[in-house]
C-alpha cells in the first residue's frame, strides 16, 4: 500500500511525497497543495486494489481533481478537522487508460487474485460491469469525483463496515449487516459531504461526485504524476 500522510503544515511522514512532475490541464490542481494534512491512500499508484496490479495512467500516488471540486472538498475537510477528523482521500481524477484496463480486466476471468478482499460475493467477474460496480465511463475521468473516508487525527480510518471498493451491498448506503457504528460512520461522511456540494453513490459508501462539476461532458486521459 501506498500511503503518504501529508501533515500540516509540513510533511513529516517516513517517505516524503514527491514533488508533482508536471503542470496540470487548466482547471485541475493537486488536492494535497490545497488540503495539506490530507491523507493519500492511492491505491491505483500500487498494488492493494481489487485487480492486484498498478493501473494504467497512474505514475504517481497523487489525488488531482478539478478546482472545482478541490475548493468544496477543502470545506468539507476544514469541518472534519474543527470535528476531530481527517479525510483519507483513495482516488480522485481517473484517466479514462485506467478505466479501460478495469474493463478488460474484468473480461478476464482467470485472474481472481484479489477476489476474497474485494469481490467475494461474484463468481463471474463480468457481472460486477453489467450491475455498475465498473463502470465502462467513469464519473472519476471528468475530474470531480472523490474517493475517501475519514479518520481520526492521528489517520486511523473509522470503520465503515467494508473497505474501499468492496463490491457488494455490504459497501451500499443503508446496508444490512452494518453496525450501529459503521452507519453513523457513513452517515457522518455522507452527511458533510452532501453538505459541501456532493452527491452519493447508492452503492459505494466512499464515492462523491461534485453537483454542478466544470466538465460535465468531457472524459480526460492525461495521466496522474
Amino acid at each position: 500500500m501506498m500511503l503518504f500522510s501529508l501533515l500540516f503544515p509540513h510533511a513529516c511522514a517516513e517517505e516524503e511525497i514527491p514533488a508533482p512532475a508536471h503542470e496540470l490541464p487548466k482547471g485541475f490542481c493537486y488536492i494535497h497543495e490545497v488540503i495539506p494534512d490530507a491523507i493519500l491512500d492511492i491505491r491505483y499508484a500500487g498494488t492493494h486494489n481489487f485487480v492486484g496490479d498498478v493501473i494504467d495512467g497512474y505514475e504517481a500516488p497523487y489525488a488531482i481533481a478539478t478546482v472545482e471540486a478541490t475548493n468544496a472538498l477543502k470545506e468539507a475537510a476544514d469541518e472534519f478537522r474543527a470535528m476531530g477528523y481527517r479525510i483519507m482521500i483513495f482516488d480522485a481524477y481517473r484517466p479514462k487508460s485506467a478505466v479501460k484496463h478495469f474493463v478488460r480486466w474484468a473480461y478476464d476471468e482467470d485472474d481472481k487474485r484479489m477476489q476474497e478482499e474485494f469481490y467475494p460475493e461474484f463468481k463471474k467477474k463480468i457481472l460486477m460491469v453489467d450491475q455498475g460496480y465498473i463502470a465502462r465511463n467513469s464519473s472519476h475521468t471528468r475530474g470531480s469525483a472523490i474517493d475517501l473516508t475519514i479518520t481520526d487525527m492521528e489517520g486511523n480510518p473509522l470503520d465503515m463496515g467494508t473497505g474501499f471498493d468492496y463490491f457488494g451491498k455490504l459497501a451500499w448506503h443503508g446496508a444490512k449487516g452494518v453496525t450501529e457504528e459503521q452507519t453513523a460512520n457513513r452517515v457522518l461522511l455522507r452527511k458533510v459531504m452532501e453538505k459541501h456540494g456532493f452527491r452519493f453513490f447508492e452503492k459505494e459508501w466512499w464515492h462523491y461526485k461534485l453537483l454542478g462539476e466544470p466538465f460535465p461532458d468531457t472524459s480526460f486521459d492525461f495521466p496522474v504524476k
